[in-house]
């Protein structure tokens, strides 16, 4: 469900990011190599949410990052975002106020080891 929200400014799109598609394909040892293949790059606006730390007994929140970017139809959930040096796995993404001009995608960090580059 979206919400109408403010469309951001190009000038507010200050971070570069790079986007990825995990492709993984199994490898001569039964196991599975993972591909990174580039879907691009972008400029973004980045904000966090939660921060990791206790909400109550035993519980905690882990931070969502929320990236807001110009559209981009080839993006969908599970593609990565590459923002300084980190991944974050995309888990929603919505088309701000439906008008094909903005995605904000909301994401969690992942640790990426053993990913080619392709």
């Amino acid at each position: 469900m979206s919400t109408l929200r403010k469309q951001p400014s190009l000038a507010s799109l200050r971070n570069r990011v790079l986007l990825w598609r995990l492709i993984d394909t199994p490898d001569a040892a039964g196991g599975t190599d993972f591909t990174l293949n580039s879907l691009g790059q972008s400029w973004a606006r980045i904000e966090v949410s939660g921060n990791g730390s206790g909400a109550g007994a035993g519980k905690s929140r882990a931070a969502q990052f929320e990236f807001t970017l110009r559209h981009d139809p080839q993006l969908a959930n599970g593609d990565l975002i590459e923002w300084q040096g980190a991944h974050y796995q995309i888990e929603h993404i919505e088309n701000l106020n439906r008008r094909n001009a903005y995605l904000i995608c909301t994401a969690t960090h992942i640790e990426m080891e053993g990913a080619h580059y392709g």
